[in-house]
Order: structure tokens, then sequence, then C-alpha cells
């Protein structure tokens, strides 16, 4: 709500002064005809204040003394609100347009979640000074005040895609380009566009994200192999994550137990499929390993196909269980969790990937709290994007007591993955 109105303030107080100073308006001398055109003049002076203040009808008078002292105060407001809506429009439909002196910049398509971790390592890692220009069209984006504050970072309000967009960026002059966003095949005509520019520097550094794995092997094996695409550096975010977070989490924190685990993964988007590849190809994942996989009914044939190419890409040691297509929060699907534990009687390690922060932890304590045994009993990652500390230890502290809260590991990806981001693009 308080950002909605440190958006719509403006706006809220030109619709506030027109009401009051129309009323008040009424209330004097100045409005001379009679009804009813004496409303169409009174709206009159109330529109004329934004635009030449008081010239065109005179100061106040005619009437109350509060009256008086409301429309001197709309006198004031008023212009200067006009002011404030003429110096945002030229700032952002005129200034922001106007290309600064740009040399050995940096540039980076796309300001999501990638883009704004690569913007921070880059402030970390280049002087103070360094240019670098954003190309994001959406004018709403969450991270539009960091950019707006930095004087060395041009915000381009344009599609990136555009040739003539990355010509307005400065190109020729550029020493890298980071294509960040999750639209592979976007991300790919971008990158193969700049490779085919003319005027494209020849020590241009060019970062490209590809999050689907399957893609990136089928561009390597065809279009990559070509000598003037080689020079392009794919990048996958979730890849980079997934590896840490199995590497750096699930091995060394989980206490994994040798003689069999049962890894149920919750959700099966990206970066779901990305660990579920990595589990069931791990050489050192024994017979004795089962993978589980908890989502929802997939909504079409490709995207169970998904599951089915993934299962079989590789050969896995491990047992793969079939599907179960079910709410993960209806017990139902708890229910069946269980029965799969304690037919084996291994080690459950649940591992929570969705992207819905608040929510995995929130099914986490349900389960601790009112879940089977075996779900009880079991040792729980969930992927948490944001630090959100406070609200977290809040509903921890609240909810459960210590000992389950041991159970329960907060995998930091923002974190994580910018670590990932450094070690394959800044190293």
């Amino acid at each position: 709500m308080f950002l909605n109105f440190a958006r719509y303030w403006k706006y809220l107080f030109f619709a506030i002064i027109i009401v009051v100073s129309f009323s008040a308006f009424l209330q004097t001398s100045m409005v001379r005809t009679d009804a009813p055109w004496r409303y169409l003049e009174a709206l009159y002076f109330s529109i004329t204040l934004f635009i030449i203040g008081g010239l065109d009808i005179g100061f106040p008078h005619g009437g109350s003394p509060f009256v008086l002292i409301v429309l001197w105060i709309c006198y004031f407001v008023a212009p200067l609100l006009a002011l404030g809506f003429v110096y945002q429009f030229v700032q952002e439909h005129i200034f922001s347009q106007i290309s600064p002196v740009l040399r050995g910049h940096t540039i980076i398509c796309g300001m999501g979640r990638n883009g704004e971790l690569i913007y921070r390592l880059i402030r970390e890692y280049f002087p103070k000074g360094h240019k670098v220009v954003i190309i994001e069209k959406s004018t709403e984006n969450p991270y539009s005040e960091l950019l707006e504050k930095d004087p060395d970072t041009w915000w381009l309000k344009s599609d990136f895609t555009k040739p003539p967009v990355m010509q307005k960026a400065k190109l020729r002059r550029a020493n890298r380009v980071y294509i960040t966003t999750n639209l592979d095949l976007a991300n790919i005509d971008a990158a193969v566009a700049i490779q085919e520019m003319k005027d494209k520097p020849q020590k241009l550094s060019l970062y490209c994200h590809l999050g689907n794995l399957e893609l990136h092997q089928n561009f390597c094996d065809t279009i990559f192999k070509e000598r003037k695409f080689s020079d392009i550096k794919l990048f996958n975010g979730y890849e980079c994550v997934t590896r840490r977070f199995y590497e750096n989490w699930i091995i060394s924190k989980g206490n994994l137990n040798p003689n069999g685990v049962i890894f149920a993964i919750l959700g099966f988007g990206r970066f779901g499929q990305m660990l579920f590849s990595r589990l069931a190809s791990d050489p050192n994942r024994s017979a004795n390993d089962e993978v589980v996989i908890a989502t929802m009914k997939p909504n079409s044939e490709v995207d169970k196909l998904n599951y089915e190419y993934r299962k079989d890409s590789f050969e896995s040691n491990c047992r793969l269980h079939s599907p179960l297509y079910a709410d993960i929060h209806n017990p139902t699907c708890w229910e069946e969790l269980n029965q799969i534990a304690s037919s084996s009687r291994k080690q459950l390690v649940i591992l929570i990937c969705r992207d819905n922060d608040i929510g995995n932890l929130n099914l986490a304590i349900s389960m601790k709290l009112r879940g089977p045994l075996h779900l009880r009993q079991s040792t729980i990652f969930c992927r948490m994007y944001r630090h959100t500390a406070r609200e977290i230890n809040d509903i921890l502290e609240k909810r459960i007591t210590k000992n389950q809260t041991r159970d329960i590991l907060l995998f930091p990806m923002q974190e994580e993955l910018k670590e990932s981001f450094r070690q394959e693009l800044f190293n």
C-alpha cells in the first residue's frame, strides 16, 4: 500500500487540489456567472492554477478568511506540482534518451534477478565511475530505484532485441555485454545479432544466459561450432547455483546416511529439474538411494515429457520413482511420501524447490507439526531467494521448537547465485 502511494501521490494531490479549489472558488465572488455556467467557470479557475497560476484569474478575494487561506495554499501548491510533472516527463522521455559519453563500458540486457546480481558484481569488481548501460523496457522494474540513483548508470528503456537499440547503447565502444533474461530464444537471437554486427568491437566479451541445458547443448552442437560464434560465452545461473546447493548444502550439511537416502523434490520448475538431473546423474550416489518428485499435474504433454526426457538422458545409479502429481500442501501427498519412506526405512531428505519463499517455509513447518512420522523426522531444505531474516525468524520462533528448527535448513539462493556468477563470470 505504501509503495502504491509513493508511486501515485502526485496524481492524488492533483485531484485533491482540483476538488478543494473548485469548492473554494464557488464560495467567493470571483465566480460571477449564474448556474450552471458558474460550475464550469470554477472548474476553469481550478485548472488554470496548474497552467499559469493566478495571472489570468487574479488573487483570491470575495470569500471568508478560511476559504481565502485555502485558495492561497492551492495557488502555491498547484504550480509546484505542475513543475514536478514537467520535470518527471522531461527526465523520463527526454534526458533518459540522451546518450552519455561512453567508452569501455558494460551493457546489461535485462534487469531481472540475474541482471541485478551481475550489476552488483560489476560495481564490486570495476572501479568507481565505470559506466554501465542497462537495457530494460519495463518502466516498473523492481530495481528502478537502484538504477536511477547511480549517476554512472544509464537506463535505456527499450527492447534489447532490436539492433538500433544496441547501436544507441554504443555497442561499438563497449568492452562487454551480458544478456541475462530467462527468455532463452530471445537471448540467443540477440547474441547472434551482436556477433553479426559490422561495427562490433573485436575484443568484445559477450555473455549469454541460457536456462535450458538441453537447448544449451543443442546450440553448442550446431550453431556455436561456427568460428564466428565461438566467442559467445554461455552461462546458466540455475545450473551454477544447483551445483553449489548440492555440493555445499545437501552433501555437506545433510548428514546423509551412507546406507541409503530418499530424496523428495517438491516442485519441478527449472530449479527442481536441474536438481533432479544432478542427483540422478551423480556417480557417487548408489543403488540404495531413491529420488521421487512431487508436483502439480502437468498442464500439457510437453511438461510431462520434460521429466521423461531428463530421466532417460542419463544412466542413474538411483532408483527413480514415478512422479507424484499432487498438491504438495495436501496431507494425501504427504502420506504417499511417508509410505515410500516407511517401506524402505531409509533417511528422508525433502527438498522444497518452488519460487515462493514464505510458502516454502510454511510448508516445511506444517510437515514438521502435522505431517506423518517420517516427514516429521526428515531433514528439510527450503529454497529461499531473498534474505528476509526478521520475518523468517518470527515464523520459526512462534511456530516450532528449536529441535524442529535444526532439521529445517534455509538455502539462501540469492547469495549463492551471486557467488556462482562471481566464479563463472568474474574469476
